[in-house]
């Protein structure tokens, strides 16, 4: 997958204490490949995501068992030579670590093999970059806290940065 090994990743979790994962997604540089995924059995959600991230997500076929959604990514990562998952908060890069580990259950080797040479790359103060693109983009702000939405913000608020 040709400028796609580096991704740009966004989750959205339950809990002001991002204890629990609702959605994650990944979005490749070139933005041709997009991976998104959604806990179908979700964790008790606060009334801000309630009213805010949960009208947003699409159920039907993305919303997967924590099983699948592990085959899923691991898949996904399988076709990328050693992918570098960019990041802008912290909760983000454990709750993708959580969903490659198999959500700490035991025997996950039937869940596919885990991706070889996976790096991970912390974005600092990418705020600023982010907010000119949402207000650039005001369609795609009504989807904020989306994480498939947010993801291509992500990757666009840097491409933004390198001036493209």
């Amino acid at each position: 997958m040709m400028g796609s090994d580096h991704l740009y990743l966004d989750c959205e979790w339950a809990d002001v204490f991002a204890g629990e994962l609702v959605s994650i997604a990944l979005v490749s540089l070139n933005g041709k490949h997009e991976f998104y995924a959604e806990r179908a059995d979700l964790p008790e959600l606060t009334p801000w995501v309630q009213a805010v991230v949960f009208p947003l997500l699409e159920r039907g076929d993305k919303a997967l068992s924590d099983a699948d959604m592990t085959r899923a990514l691991r898949s996904f990562l399988a076709g990328i030579d050693a992918p570098v998952i960019h990041f802008d908060c912290g909760a983000d890069r454990a709750f993708c670590q959580r969903v490659l580990d198999g959500f700490g259950q035991p025997d996950t080797d039937a869940l596919g093999p885990k991706p070889q040479g996976l790096r991970w790359q912390m974005l600092i103060d990418m705020g600023p970059a982010l907010v000119r693109w949402w207000n650039a983009h005001p369609e795609e702000k009504s989807r904020r806290h989306h994480a498939l939405v947010d993801a291509r913000a992500l990757r666009a608020a840097v491409l933004s940065l390198w001036g493209v």
